[in-house]
């Protein structure tokens, strides 16, 4: 599909980025890969998309491109959010 715009989602880079993380079923280090959907600006699932820019709106097919982490021995995947509840869940544990 093609697309008209292309804004990227940056969020906790200094998370991201600079902190080790680690694979919660078999403890293999996380790496960091690239995610993207092409979003309609009228479609049902733009709610949960923001398609403003500083001073602009964009209309049409948008490509959202964001980081996740996957695990390169088992293949799951994990968004930023997920991945910080489970270390927020085994930090808890080990208390």
């Amino acid at each position: 599909m093609k697309y008209q715009h292309i804004k990227w989602i940056y969020k906790s880079p200094f998370y991201v980025h600079w902190k080790k993380h680690f694979c919660p079923a078999c403890n293999e280090r996380l790496r960091i890969i690239k995610v993207s959907r092409i979003i309609n600006s009228k479609s049902e699932e733009a709610k949960d998309y923001n398609f403003h820019t500083l001073d602009n709106y964009m209309i049409g097919n948008v490509k959202f491109v964001w980081k996740e982490f996957q695990c390169p021995k088992c293949k799951r995947q994990f968004t930023i959010d997920e991945m910080k509840q489970i270390e927020k869940e085994m930090s808890n544990h080990e208390k």
